[in-house]
């Protein structure tokens, strides 16, 4: 175990406020009451417990592995910045906190601290009006020293990325503090400014503090900054004037104090953009005023070489179609060389005509025929496309400008990070128009060569996303129509493949919707893209480009039903690095169990590091300059703390402990459950069984599913108000019994695949005697909804159900829209999940087949629906029809809809309240326990909001 330390000492400046009798509680439960799934002498779970655990979030670690950390999230109260000394076993502890960061040096962390969670809401409760609202304070703790630095007025910060020491921090400080008198030091001393006493600029204070010393430099009215990446170097834009404010844009030698001054007495300036090495800047800016809507923002070029600062906008006719502009919306970007600069032009949009009133204004939709997107789906992008730019290109050491997408081919990718010398080119505005029926969008690739300006089609109403290989030498995408990784020789202008057909399936072998299979993926390239790391089900291949027929398989994952994976743990190298090792995920199939192997490139060898029956992360983090990795490990009853190992993982060491409460629980255990399901096939499923779990006695049975869960065997399941499932952990405390089938489907009769599954699996547990038969239900949302009111309308065994968002007529459902996305739902019943595999006017009787709702008439099980008027997934009408239907029938029968909510509640205490409504609902069903009050008469109009009835 760690120490943890709560004595932190404050400077003059401030002292920073722990909850040190909570925390020395909280780790005194951890070490003297130690985790047990016995169950006995332990608490049962009340919704209370809902908001009782914590997640792990955002976890940093500085470069040399002696630093951690992380956020302890909740869903009320104060936030919690756990920081982890790790040489010393030390965590602090820091409270009502924000954004937060690590210095790379690991000796500083600096984040923003709040007022309570408590104190915040007594201020809503008082209607305080938003910007009246206790802004932020920045706090530097010095880990060396155990010191704190609070700052008040806080409206953001950031860190370098690449070179420590410095914290930039932006302010608004109040008018009667003190600070405002101080000085503004070197950098206004050098721009030679001085405050107005009533200045019409009101931007934060752009503060640079040196970490070590406590040194700052503030800058007023700073509008917007940004770092360069690998040299210490800053660009920013500041507000200046007295009566009229106007704008200049600077940069700051941040070492060295020297300021810049690049443009001046702008009427506007924004998206400020620095190349890596801090020797170019980009911005746009407008030189006079301007009223119009879209504003003729100009694209200002920065070089520090020669101080040159050059208006690219001027020579707008080498790349601007007439009544085009360029974006404001978009920021230059300079590539990783700094050679090329990518900006955004964007075409001028229809004006409203403000002067008409109201009730002279048309407001009429017209749904065209033959327009590539339905109305709704441009209504839903409405926003997105008004901000729409097309890139272009500006390269600067040939002076040459590229068009890189127009209206209709308006997406493009750059090879090498943007400096090499082609440019893919995507046009999918003649496929739009199937992604009704398809479910997806088809693309022809183009390949512009920026050498001599040509362009050439290379391939057409292609699947899948087309990208380059690191060194540029080859576009390659999944090509779902052929089943095949495809290849295009960017030299030698040549069509090839990764793999041949008899190498592997490199598709989903299990696919069992309507459609052609989709790929496992790749793991990367290696240098000089020699070869493509290329996964199918269990393993990784070794794939040459150049020659189809020469490959490697590099692992032996297929015989044992093992499936390897790389972690990518270098994120900064766009390339397999091949002078050490790979570090491996492997799953496997039969026993769900996950362990790590090491891959050695040079010998190919597979080494184990760690494994056994419960799951690692994928995402490992690795120190960038040691060969420290933090990863988790979880299974049912174990929470994935944080754990810190080097390259061997044969040591480990725990740097968190989030719930040490859990101890207190009783927590049940999970198991796999196999069994021969009706077609005379192996099925598998999950099985939850609760604390103290006696095969002698009967216990009531909750039936949840979806598709497939099995593989999650090891998943850990925290006691939360989930927004559509029932929590595991939790109802196996409360003494039920889960079960959760796998379900394999064939085209064309989801509902009957789900009975085989579903029926016999229940069946096969009821032989195993421990289940009381009367007292089984059902839940399940979305998909998961469907299948439930299926199988009511087949099976009396269900003494209860509840379904969320459930589609119950296919028919009705087919030709409807998922309003999130405006997006016909056509592509949904013939391609995918209802895997049906034909239009409505192919097969009727198809989808009168498979929809619950003609067999309305057989369900004698109650049943709670839930399903939102927000619904923008499944149509909310689904689930009144469904309603309404057993309303008519004479059925038990209720709706929960939560206003204003998409396809399950988002808000806490919606969520909170449905749980709550669904557990009540189950225990009366299932465990004979009261009727609440909501169940015995609904709520009325003047009730809702008022009174919950529990």
């Amino acid at each position: 175990m760690y120490q943890n330390k709560h004595n932190i000492r404050g400077n003059s400046c401030t002292l920073l406020a722990i909850y040190v009798n909570f925390l020395l509680l909280f780790f005194f439960i951890a070490v003297v009451q130690p985790f047990s799934l016995s169950g006995q002498g332990q608490k049962k779970m009340t919704s209370a417990e809902y908001d009782k655990w914590y997640k792990i979030k955002n976890q940093a670690l500085d470069a040399k592995g002696n630093t951690l950390i992380y956020a302890l999230e909740k869903e009320t109260g104060d936030k919690l910045l756990g920081v982890v000394d790790i040489p010393k076993d030390t965590t602090y502890f820091f409270s009502r906190t924000g954004k937060a960061a690590v210095d790379r040096t690991g000796d500083y962390v600096v984040f923003a601290q709040s007022l309570s969670w408590d104190s915040t809401r007594t201020l809503k409760r008082k209607k305080t009006p938003k910007d009246k609202m206790p802004a932020d304070s920045l706090v530097i703790f010095d880990k060396k020293t155990g010191n704190a630095v609070k700052i008040a007025g806080l409206t953001d910060f950031s860190l370098s990325e690449k070179w420590p020491g410095y914290c930039f921090y932006t302010v608004k400080w109040p008018k009667t503090d003190k600070t405002e008198k101080k000085d503004t030091s070197a950098i206004e001393k050098n721009e030679k400014k001085t405050a107005k006493k009533k200045p019409v600029c009101e931007e934060p204070n752009l503060v640079i503090r040196h970490l070590a010393s406590g040194k700052e430099d503030t800058i007023p009215n700073v509008r917007e900054y940004t770092l360069a990446k690998n040299v210490p170097v800053l660009a920013y834009i500041r507000c200046m004037g007295d009566s009229t404010a106007t704008f200049r844009v600077n940069m700051y030698d941040v070492v060295g104090g020297k300021t810049s001054t690049i443009a001046d007495s702008l009427v506007q300036a924004s998206q400020l953009a620095v190349n890596h090495d801090g020797q170019q800047a980009s911005f746009l800016a407008l030189l006079k005023k301007s009223e119009e809507v879209q504003k003729p923002y100009q694209l200002l070029l920065y070089m520090k070489n020669d101080s040159s600062l050059t208006n690219l906008t001027q020579r707008h006719t080498e790349f601007l179609p007439q009544t085009w502009l360029v974006s404001a919306d978009r920021k230059p970007s300079f590539t990783e060389s700094g050679n090329r600069l990518l900006f955004g032009m964007c075409p001028l949009r229809p004006v409203k005509d403000t002067i008409k009133l109201d009730d002279e204004i048309v407001n009429v939709e017209i749904w065209h025929h033959d327009s590539p997107r339905l109305y709704t789906q441009m209504e839903a992008s409405m926003d997105s496309d008004k901000k729409k730019s097309y890139a272009a290109m500006y390269d600067i050491r040939r002076d040459t400008f590229y068009v890189l997408e127009t209206a209709e081919t308006d997406r493009s990718v750059l090879s090498e990070k943007g400096d090499g010398r082609f440019v893919m080119q995507l046009r999918s505005r003649p496929y739009e128009k199937s992604v009704t029926w398809l479910g997806e969008t088809l693309k022809d690739i183009f390949l512009l060569d920026t050498e001599n300006g040509t362009s050439m089609q290379i391939a057409t109403a292609e699947s899948g996303s087309p990208s380059f290989s690191p060194a540029g030498k080859y576009i390659y995408w999944w090509s779902k129509q052929d089943s095949i990784w495809k290849t295009f020789d960017t030299r030698k202008k040549t069509l090839g493949v990764l793999g041949l057909w008899s190498v592997s399936a490199f598709q989903d072998e299990e696919n069992d919707v309507p459609e052609k299979a989709g790929p496992y993926g790749i793991a990367g390239w290696l240098r000089n893209d020699t070869a493509a790391i290329v996964y199918d089900r269990y393993d990784l291949w070794k794939l040459n480009p150049e020659d189809p027929f020469t490959n490697i398989c590099m692992t032996d994952g297929r015989m044992h039903k093992n499936v390897f994976r790389l972690i990518d743990t270098d994120k900064e190298n766009d390339y397999i690095d091949t002078s050490g090792n790979l570090l491996l995920h492997r799953f496997n199939e039969s026993n769900k169990g996950e362990a790590y192997y090491r891959h050695s490139l040079g010998n190919g060898q597979n080494t184990k590091l760690v494994g056994g029956n419960y799951s690692l992360s994928k995402n490992v983090v690795k120190a960038d300059s040691t060969q420290l990795y933090l990863f988790s490990r979880q299974d049912f009853a174990t929470f994935p703390d944080v754990l810190m190992a080097d390259s061997s993982f044969a040591t480990e060491k725990k740097l968190t402990n989030a719930n040490p409460q859990q101890g207190e629980y009783g927590w049940g255990n999970a198991r796999l459950y196999s069994w021969t399901n009706y077609r005379g096939t192996k099925n598998e499923g999950l099985l939850i069984l609760p604390p103290d779990f006696n095969p002698e006695k009967k216990y009531p049975l909750i039936v949840n599913f979806y598709e497939r869960s099995s593989d999650e065997l090891h998943r850990y399941r925290a006691p939360e108000a989930h927004r559509s499932t029932i929590n595991y952990a939790y109802y196996a405390n409360l003494g039920y019994v889960i079960f959760n089938p796998d379900i394999k489907y064939l085209t064309g009769q989801p509902g009957e695949d789900c009975y085989n599954a579903v029926e016999s699996g229940v069946e096969s547990l009821l032989r195993e005697r421990f289940i009381d038969e009367s007292r089984i239900g059902l839940q399940g949302h979305s998909w998961g909804g469907y299948q439930v009111a299926y199988l009511l309308g087949k099976s009396d065994r269900y003494r209860c159900a509840e379904a969320g968002a459930p589609v119950v007529n296919m028919v009705s459902a087919y030709g409807g829209i998922r309003w999130e996305s405006g997006m016909s739902r056509m592509f949904q019943y013939e391609k995918q999940q209802s895997r049906l595999g034909a239009t409505l006017w192919e097969n009727k009787e198809l989808y009168h087949k498979n929809s619950p709702i003609y067999d309305m008439p057989n369900v004698n099980t109650p049943v709670l629906i839930m399903h939102n008027d927000e619904d923008g997934a499944v149509p909310w009408y689904q689930g009144i029809e469904y309603f309404m239907a057993l309303r008519r029938l004479g059925k038990p029968t209720w709706l929960l809809n939560y206003n204003g909510e998409p396809h399950w509640p988002v808000k806490w205490q919606n969520r909170l309240d449905f749980n709550i409504r669904m557990e009540q609902f189950f225990n009366h069903y299932l465990m004979d326990g009261p009727m609440p009050l909501w169940m015995k008469e609904g709520n009325t109009p003047l009730e809702k909001g008022i009174l919950d009835k529990y």
